[in-house]
């Protein structure tokens, strides 16, 4: 199997005239792509880094952000990529943990580590700052990588946090090259796509497209998000593919930007992260005429595990939210309290296996080793299985609601409440209760004059009509702001709880 570094040597040969790269008005063939990135390596080694050390990137979208991956493959080095959103605390722990070695940064990041190479957002090729002038002092010579093997840690992504410490998951050169393999096969990627880096880099939601869209030859069209560029930005480069959390495939649907663009080499969209409102789905797919196809994925699996095919969910029939079935490199197991499977149409824990599964936790055995069972990691999402392998997230086992001895997963409802018009974010959680050991509740936001209207009873009556009265929140709480979020677009469920929880 392809290793990481293995792909730059194939991209130069194969693709070398093709445009790899555009950001803005940088426009970099795979022959110069190869070539800055084979300078940054050698720039890189020249620095004392080697083989095993780690290196930071802290960066919104840039063309930078792919040469700082593929040179560390080169190195063999080991990226860990940061969420610029994080505090400087929180950065200052992955920092700390990781030990690293170099970080490279915009420069409005204030950082500290060992060394700092830094540029501002939106500086050009051969522009005057720390980042091109250590690439015009490392001229381009024979590839130095390590040649690292499959089992070598390529990259460290950190989880959120949200119940504690984050941990920094380990993916090895066969994660990524099996998470790109998987990524060509089901997005169907070829030579001739433009892929849209607009969902954050430093996010497996899109850091898998460095490797897969370099396998195939495709162009790395790269941006930072924002609504009502999408539009003209898909007609000026004739985007095919791209992937979206909904909310934010939402935004992009209400721009007066994108009805007066021609999406027309648009080809699909893939989301995840959160259920898409009935709504949503036909609001996007009217707006985008493209195909809309859910996945479900996680750090630990290397980005994306499950992804709907085209006609799994066919226009324009209600959308079913399901989010396909295993990619080829990943076993998926429905287990119950005991680890036995669940028959179809029950939940159960889902459970993954085979070479999209990490390694470890970064230095963290006890966590490590916490996480598997007989070789399989256990994901700790809840998911059923429907007579045709399709599956189905309904919520996270430690978010799951015992409400009066009786279940109550949290997407059930929260997809009952996202088919209320009006409503387009929606978080459910169990608060402490004397009478029932746990009530399910619910905030809502809505927008235009829908949401608006929206009030508790008629929301109450809503969901009484869909979902067993056990499920039905005993109160549902309107928010004036759309609610928070972690992560690309991701509601914060676990931080609404907290605040509630606060008031007692």
């Amino acid at each position: 199997m392809l290793i990481l570094e293995q792909m730059l040597t194939r991209a130069r040969v194969l693709y070398g005239d093709n445009e790899a790269v555009v950001d803005g008005v940088v426009r970099l063939t795979y022959a110069q792509l190869v070539e800055r990135v084979d300078q940054l390596a050698a720039a890189m080694a020249r620095l004392g880094l080697k083989a095993g050390d780690r290196v930071g990137l802290l960066s919104r979208n840039g063309f930078r952000c792919i040469e700082v991956n593929l040179a560390c493959s080169a190195l063999g080095a080991i990226l860990v990529p940061i969420n610029f959103r994080l505090a400087e605390p929180e950065i200052a722990f992955i920092v700390e943990d990781t030990g690293l070695r170099l970080m490279f940064a915009e420069a409005s990041h204030a950082v500290r580590a060992q060394q700092v190479v830094a540029w501002k957002d939106g500086d050009a090729l051969g522009a005057d700052n720390a980042y091109e002038a250590l690439l015009a002092g490392a001229p381009a010579g024979p590839r130095i990588g390590a040649h690292g093997g499959q089992e070598d840690v390529a990259q460290i992504f950190y989880t959120s946090g949200t119940t504690g410490r984050p941990k920094g998951a380990c993916l090895t050169n066969g994660n990524l090259v099996a998470s790109a393999l998987d990524a060509i096969i089901s997005l169907e990627l070829r030579q001739r796509d433009g892929w849209l880096h607009a969902s954050p880099m430093f996010h497996l939601v899109d850091a898998f497209a460095i490797w897969a869209v370099t396998l195939v030859g495709g162009r790395h069209i790269v941006t930072h998000f924002s609504p009502e560029l999408f539009g003209p930005l898909v007609e000026a480069e004739r985007v095919t593919k791209t992937s979206l959390p909904p909310t934010l495939l939402d935004r992009i649907a209400r721009e007066p930007s994108t009805a007066a663009s021609n999406l027309s080499s648009l080809e699909l969209v893939s989301y995840g992260g959160s259920p898409m409102p009935d709504a949503v789905y036909r609001r996007c797919c009217d707006a985008l005429g493209c195909a809309l196809l859910q996945a479900y994925g996680l750090t630990e699996g290397s980005g994306f595990v499950c992804h709907e095919a085209v006609g799994d969910n066919p226009q324009p029939q209600q959308v079913l939210n399901t989010v396909g079935r295993p990619t080829l490199h990943t076993q998926i197991r429905l287990a119950n309290d005991d680890g036995q499977p669940v028959a179809d149409d029950t939940p159960g824990e889902i459970w993954i296996h085979g070479p999209r599964v990490f390694a470890s936790y970064w230095r963290n055995p006890d966590a490590t080793a916490a996480a598997f069972q007989d070789g399989w990691y256990r994901t700790g999402d809840l998911g059923q299985r429907d007579r045709q392998g399709r599956l189905q997230i309904v919520g996270r086992k430690k978010e799951m609601i015992i409400s009066g001895g009786e279940n109550v997963y949290p997407a059930e409802v929260q997809n009952a409440l996202l088919a209320y018009p009006g409503v387009s974010e929606a978080a459910v959680f169990g608060l402490p209760s004397a009478a029932w050991g746990e009530e399910v509740r619910a905030v809502v936001y809505g927008e235009g004059e829908l949401g608006a209207q929206l009030r508790e009873a008629d929301l109450l009556q809503h969901c009484r009509a869909r979902i067993g009265a056990y499920k039905v929140p005993k109160r549902i709480d309107i928010a004036a702001d759309p609610l928070p979020k972690n992560g690309p677009g991701k509601i914060a469920t676990a931080q609404i709880r907290a605040l509630y929880l606060s008031k007692g």
